[in-house]
């Protein structure tokens, strides 16, 4: 059977059942207009005063502002205009909303590596975190530090300058982008390549339309067509598509013959052209639309949400904001292969049997005593993850965030050999795998164990008593 006719089969045969595979996290129709998440808060509107909600629709920071900018390393843009003179005046706050940097720029940047770029007297600057101005106002327009690099436009022309404000790469081309694989994008004359550190071109100006690398491979266009080339200047996927965007998690989505699918590095149809509208994946979900509805799509072409809203953004941090004729605000995913396994208790059932998922070998500890105390945390880095947990059987801990405080559980093994603790993920988090760790006292002996899950496979805990 045709490769194309079974995605296209998939997509059918998943729409129904798919149609329930997410929940409303909270409703945002007091807000006149909200942002994607960016880490764990989301820029709202009312009137023509911003401000900050978190992951749980809680308002964090009151809508004060008329310019904000989203959180970047601790801290945010945030300001306000004089209407009358349109003026403005930006400086930055933490996340307890207190000025760190004092409002007194006409524009400012987010911080990256440690440095934002700033406008004054209509001219582009460099602050540092105290807000000391380190590189004058000077230029016409600024990026930010990428690599110990800003590219910036000087006398009508860009170029390179380092951290203390010397030009690495002297301004000549009518634009740049910031480096990425160490290649710079840049317009020279009518057309674009790529140059290294040193200024000099190792992929010749010869396309159309480029854009950085990603993933290895960059989005170029000649002849009205859009490709894919490699660090040497090698087209890997040749220029066939009307519009495309860079490669993400391992795939690119393009437009051909007018309609929107997913290709591979190889430049091979993973998920057929056929939608009307499509996304790069974000969190291992993709947006697209058919009949005029927008859903969510797995990478292997099946459904992870029907076609349902008028308007639908990114999974972002967990949470992807949507509309409806009646309702907009958060939803998130919820796969039905969750619902299922953890509503059931199966006591005594083998792992194998509460969950589609592969199960890792994991690890087998012995203790010393039937009851064991569990303090549950996250590991390293509060980053999102969800989790639940099952012992024997029976789900103990159900859709649980982990905390960087410890949740306290207690279990009394039956002390036949078989006494497993089964770790399930709901998410991957911002950082995946998703990642707890567990300390398991046994009253003589504490013993830590981590263990990783992810969306396809679970890990788990084997017990022995001594």
């Amino acid at each position: 059977m045709n490769k194309y006719f079974i995605l296209i089969f998939l997509f059918l045969c998943n729409s129904v059942s798919a149609q329930q595979n997410f929940e409303w996290a909270f409703s945002t129709k007091q807000y006149e207009r909200t942002n994607d998440f960016n880490g764990q808060f989301a820029i709202v509107k009312q009137g023509n005063k911003k401000g900050f909600i978190d992951t749980k629709g809680q308002l964090r920071i009151n809508p004060r502002y008329n310019i904000i900018d989203a959180f970047t390393e601790g801290l945010a843009s945030a300001g306000f205009v004089d209407f009358k003179n349109m003026s403005s005046k930006t400086g930055y706050i933490d996340q307890d909303d207190k000025f760190i940097i004092a409002p007194q720029f006409e524009v400012t940047s987010p911080f990256q590596e440690g440095i934002a770029t700033v406008k004054l007297y209509g001219k582009w600057g460099f602050i540092d975190k105290s807000g000391r101005l380190f590189i004058q106002c000077k230029f016409e327009e600024a990026n930010v530090f990428v690599g110990g690099l800003a590219a910036v436009k000087y006398d009508g022309k860009w170029g390179f300058i380092d951290r203390e404000g010397n030009w690495k790469i002297e301004p000549k081309f009518e634009f740049a982008l910031s480096f990425s694989h160490d290649l710079a994008c840049v317009k020279y004359g009518e057309n674009w390549g790529y140059i290294n550190r040193s200024g000099s071109f190792i992929i010749p100006a010869q396309f159309d339309v480029a854009s950085s690398f990603r993933q290895g491979l960059a989005k170029v266009a000649k002849n009205g067509k859009y490709g894919f080339i490699n660090t040497f200047g090698d087209f890997v996927i040749d220029p066939q598509f009307e519009q495309s965007y860079s490669f993400k998690e391992g795939l690119a989505c393009v437009q051909k013959n007018g309609q929107w699918g997913f290709i591979d590095r190889g430049g091979a149809f993973i998920i057929p052209a056929q939608f009307e509208a499509a996304s790069s994946f974000s969190e291992e979900l993709a947006r697209f639309k058919k009949d005029n509805k927008w859903g969510y799509l797995h990478k292997d072409g099946s459904i992870a949400i029907a076609p349902t809203f008028t308007k639908a953004f990114d999974f972002k941090t967990q949470l992807a904001r949507v509309h409806t004729d009646n309702d907009r605000g958060y939803i998130r995913y919820k796969p039905a292969s969750l619902v299922k396994e953890l509503i059931v208790d199966l006591p005594k059932a083998d792992p194998e049997s509460l969950t589609r998922r592969a199960i890792g070998e994991g690890q087998r500890i012995t203790v010393a005593s039937k009851v064991l105390t569990l303090k549950v945390y996250d590991h390293k880095k509060l980053d999102g993850d969800i989790v639940s947990l099952n012992y024997n059987g029976r789900w103990i801990l159900k859709n649980y965030e982990l905390l960087a405080a410890e949740k306290t559980l207690t279990i009394n093994l039956d002390a036949d050999g078989t006494d497993y603790l089964l770790l399930y993920a709901k998410n991957l988090g911002k950082t995946p795998p998703n990642t707890v760790a567990i300390k398991i006292s046994d009253g003589h002996e504490e013993q830590v164990v981590v263990l990783n899950a992810d969306l396809k496979k679970c890990d788990i805990i084997h017990f022995d008593l001594k």
